[in-house]
């Protein structure tokens, strides 16, 4: 084959074929061709057989894309090769050999479902309350056990994560897989890992037969991904890893970054190429980029450039808050649209975190952009929101019936189906709701057992909760319930990165509801919302997606906003070891999705679990360039620009917002003073009463807001 289409790097990877290779493939700069060149040129040079190629990657749709960029060159030789994902390699192999590891040839791969309910019964037969351990989170455990290459007799008790008899639960768990001739997603690697341990003569077949071996996105691969290849690269030692250190952004789910800083140490002779002329970006991105990155010292290092020319520089945008920030990008999305510069599914809003996309659908929607949230769903749609909504909706109304019947036994209540069933009939019968249907069940003396406590408690907190519905204001009463009725402990319990994200969901809808008045004026938007969201399914959109979910993804604008320390960088990452510069890398994938347009930007205060927050702006942005960085403060005269980002991060934000009392400064002394709320603005207190506070504002009248939410004006 000719490889005029390969610049100079590329070409010395594809036809680098002896030996190992370590393949640095900075973002945008053609790996998968190199990867599929690679295997042609192998093939026509008559190497290897397609059979003696082995070509592993993470996922299907990667696999499938290699086929058939391969299949145009070699066709149908291209069936013949050993292409897939690490899983679906791993299960052929099995398949072949599963008496090794005490599998009959039948065995099944169960999925995340019924390892579920395996666990369910497991943890019932050691008297484990599920309500504070849940299945979940011994699942997310043991998985993660297994991707580090950990038995069950190999768990000590601190790797427990705190989940009462993980250990024995582990090994019951295996016991009773084996008995029922089924492994999980996780077994895969290992049982193979295994068979080879334990079958020289079978590790020896596999050594021999994968001539070539070529491993893509290797900075992604976990311990037991690692051993697997090591185990069969031994022989040969013709494997070429193609990834970026600078992208290792799944450690939270198994991934070890030190696999693909020390190839050179696992293979003597190893050679390493840099790709790093990037097809993508303009170079001002590309030099944020790395300007940013180069801070880690877990790296091999590269600077990526690009004969694309030097674009516009970089925008920085201050805000006052996060309410203007998310504003800002609606209406400058808006202009974009209106003049037909870009086309919306060019543009790309990428957050830190899932419960962040709140606010940008609420701005968009309101100035009619059409929007996808990416990988995940719309805000109001996510199943803690529809639950947290349903909770406010029964407190409000006792005769909302849906709402009640959503939320009867979420947590967990022991109110079996054929008690709801009976209970709904009675109701129909007799023309009453399904609450007041319970209330009469009870009085009866209809509802026993178990079912009977927890429903009387049940309806109890509910008819507490709707009398005093308007006395707090409606996202300090969302939290009081939410707490009160078990949901937040209910996925606070489960500890799992899944339920995090839920709680982080949970806390976004507790914010949301402070820009109401009254509950009614909250159901009626989200109704609006909802019928709104009709409109934006089908045709171009802007995206909204996660970081993690755009890696591998481009845009010609992108937008990344919540750049403060504790939202990016996380708090959590803060705190861990090594977290920054993990952090750090997600900063580098995001600004690499750009290829013309990349606008960051930060507030200096946002609404955190419920209360407005000072925040100081992202360590990550005093890396920046600046001198190639147009910077921007939306906070004071309509984007007057600003030298620098010192004030920001070294005096606070004093000046911008009202600063917050203590509860001790909240007395009778207060009366008459001057306050500040961040949606009604400027007031005065009329009236203290304990932690209420009766205020008469400048702009909205007469409201009774909780002394949390309010700040002293002077």
């Amino acid at each position: 084959m000719t490889f005029s289409n390969l610049n100079q790097e590329q070409a010395d990877a594809v036809q680098t074929t002896d030996g190992p290779l370590l393949v640095l493939a900075g973002a945008g700069t053609g790996k998968t061709r190199v990867l599929t060149s690679r295997i042609i040129n192998i093939v026509n040079s008559h190497l290897a057989s397609p059979m003696q190629i082995l070509a592993v990657t993470f996922t299907n749709k990667a696999a499938k894309e290699m086929k058939e960029r391969m299949a145009r060159e070699i066709g149908d030789q291209v069936n013949n090769l050993w292409v897939g994902t690490f899983h679906s390699v791993a299960a052929k192999i099995l398949r072949r050999h599963p008496e090794i590891v005490g599998l009959g040839s039948d065995f099944t791969i169960i999925d995340a479902d019924d390892q579920g309910r395996l666990l369910k019964q497991i943890l019932s037969d050691f008297n484990i309350d599920t309500k504070q351990f849940p299945a979940k989170a011994y699942l997310g455990k043991i998985s993660r056990l297994k991707d580090a290459m950990a038995f069950p007799q190999n768990v000590k008790e601190d790797e427990s994560g705190g989940l009462p008899k993980l250990k024995a639960i582990y090994e019951s768990y295996q016991t009773r897989l084996k008995a029922m001739n089924g492994a999980d997603f996780g077994d895969l690697l290992l049982y193979n890992i295994e068979i080879f341990k334990n079958a020289p003569n079978i590790l020896a077949y596999y050594q021999d037969k994968f001539r070539y071996i070529l491993v893509d996105e290797y900075q992604d691969t976990n311990s037991s991904q690692y051993q697997w290849l090591l185990s069969l690269a031994t022989l040969h030692q013709n494997i070429c890893c193609v990834g970026d250190d600078d992208q290792s952004i799944y450690s939270w789910r198994g991934a070890d970054i030190k696999n693909i800083l020390r190839f050179e140490e696992d293979f003597a002779d190893a050679k390493i190429i840099r790709l790093e002329q990037n097809y993508r970006s303009t170079s001002n991105i590309l030099d944020a980029a790395d300007s940013v990155i180069k801070n880690n010292k877990s790296r091999h290092g590269k600077k990526l450039w690009t004969e694309v020319g030097q674009g516009s520089k970089v925008t920085l945008a201050a805000f006052m808050d996060d309410r203007s920030e998310s504003a800002f990008v609606a209406n400058k999305i808006a202009d974009i649209l209106a003049a037909n510069k870009i086309k919306a599914d060019e543009i790309a809003v990428l957050v830190r975190a899932g419960y962040q996309t709140r606010s940008f659908e609420e701005a968009f929607i309101s100035v009619s952009i059409p929007y996808r949230v990416i990988g995940g769903m719309k805000f109001y749609e996510r199943m803690e929101v529809r639950d947290s909504v349903a909770y406010m909706r029964i407190c409000a109304n006792l005769n909302d019936d849906l709402a009640l019947n959503r939320i009867i036994n979420n947590p967990k209540r022991g109110v079996g189906s054929t008690t709801i069933a009976n209970i709904l009939q009675y109701g129909r019968q007799n023309d009453i709701s399904f609450f007041a249907a319970i209330k009469e069940l009870l009085q009866n003396g209809d509802i026993k057992g178990k079912a009977k406590d927890s429903l009387q408690d049940l309806i109890n907190k509910i008819a507490s909760y709707n009398e005093q519905i308007n006395d707090a204001s409606l996202g300090e009463m969302a939290k009081n319930i939410l707490q009160d009725f078990g949901y937040i402990n209910m996925w606070e319990s489960e500890n799992s990165v899944e339920s995090k994200g839920r709680l982080e969901n949970i806390n976004e809808f507790i914010n949301s509801l402070d820009d109401f008045s009254t509950m009614t004026e909250f159901l009626e938007y989200i109704s609006l919302v909802e019928a709104k969201d009709e409109r934006n399914v089908s045709g171009e959109a802007v995206n909204i997606m996660t970081i993690h979910g755009a890696k591998g993804l481009e845009f010609d604008m992108v937008f990344v906003p919540g750049l403060e320390d504790g939202v990016f960088p996380s708090g959590k990452s803060i705190e861990e070891k090594n977290g920054v510069e993990e952090e750090r890398r997600l900063m580098y994938v995001a600004i690499t999705r750009a290829k013309k347009d990349l606008i960051l930007s930060y507030a200096k205060s946002r609404y955190v679990y419920g209360s407005m927050q000072t925040q100081i702006p992202s360590r990550f942005l005093k890396e920046l360039p600046q001198n190639q960085i147009d910077m921007q403060d939306a906070s004071r005269n309509n984007f007057s620009h600003f030298s620098g980002l010192e004030n920001d991060f070294s005096q606070g934000y004093g000046k911008f917002i009202a600063k917050k009392p203590n509860y001790k400064d909240v007395t009778d002394s207060m009366e008459g003073k001057r306050i500040f709320h961040q949606k009604f603005g400027y007031g005065t207190v009329i009236e203290v009463n304990g932690n209420k506070l009766s205020i008469n504002f400048e702009k909205t009248g007469s409201k009774i807001l909780m002394k949390d939410f309010v700040s002293l004006a002077d």
